[in-house]
């Protein structure tokens, strides 16, 4: 016999890691902001700047290290989403 008032399963949710990953991610993403931010604020600024000019050179330093962390950030909430996807 069939119990018609049996509870149907629910799908799980997010682990404890798969919330870190997504957390930490988000927070990494924060140093690609703010440099887009202030990119964008200097760019009348820098339009006549030279890479020769050891000044734009850190600041083109520290603004591809700002992306690649942020970079790293878009990869971690892409691997928990996934993992949160995936079947048990």
């Amino acid at each position: 016999m069939s119990e018609p008032n049996s509870p149907t399963p629910r799908p799980p949710g997010p682990s404890g890691g798969q919330v870190a990953m997504i957390v930490v991610g988000v927070i990494l993403l924060l140093p690609g902001l703010c440099s887009l931010l202030l990119l964008i604020g200097a760019l009348p600024e820098l339009h006549g700047s030279t890479l020769s000019d050891p000044i734009s050179q850190m600041i083109f330093l520290l603004w591809g290290v700002c992306f690649a962390v942020s970079a790293f950030g878009i990869v971690l909430i892409v691997m928990a989403r996934r993992r949160a996807q995936r079947p048990p």
